[in-house]
C-alpha cells in the first residue's frame, strides 16, 4: 500500500467520522450563502473545505453564479422613477379608500 493510499484512507475515515462528505457539504455551501449556519455546521464545512479542492471549486462557482444573477437582476430592475405610481393612480386609490370608510 502506498503512502498516498494510507493518507487517503485516513482522510476518508476522518471525513466520514465528522460527517462531512462532499454530498453533505454541497448543501451547506449553498445554505451559508443564504444565511448564517450554526457553529457546528460551519466548523464541519470549514473542515471539509480545508481538505477538498473540488468543493472549494464548487463554492467559487456558486459565488460567480450568484454575482452574475445579482447583476442581471440589477439590469432588469425598474428605475425609481418608473417604479412610482402616477398622480392619477394615487388619486383613484385615495378615492376608493375614502369610499370604504
Amino acid at each position: 500500500m502506498s503512502k498516498n493510499s494510507k493518507d487517503l484512507s485516513w482522510m476518508a475515515r476522518i471525513t466520514r467520522w465528522f460527517g462531512v462528505t462532499c454530498e453533505d457539504t454541497t448543501p451547506l455551501i449553498s445554505e451559508l450563502m443564504d444565511h448564517n449556519l450554526p457553529l457546528g455546521k460551519r466548523l464541519r464545512l470549514k473542515f471539509h473545505l480545508g481538505m477538498c479542492g473540488v468543493c472549494r471549486i464548487y463554492e467559487k462557482q456558486l459565488e460567480i453564479i450568484r454575482a452574475l444573477a445579482r447583476k442581471l437582476g440589477e439590469d432588469d430592475a425598474p428605475t425609481q422613477k418608473d417604479a412610482g405610481l402616477s398622480e392619477q393612480v394615487k388619486a383613484r386609490i385615495k378615492t376608493a379608500l375614502g369610499d370604504q370608510n
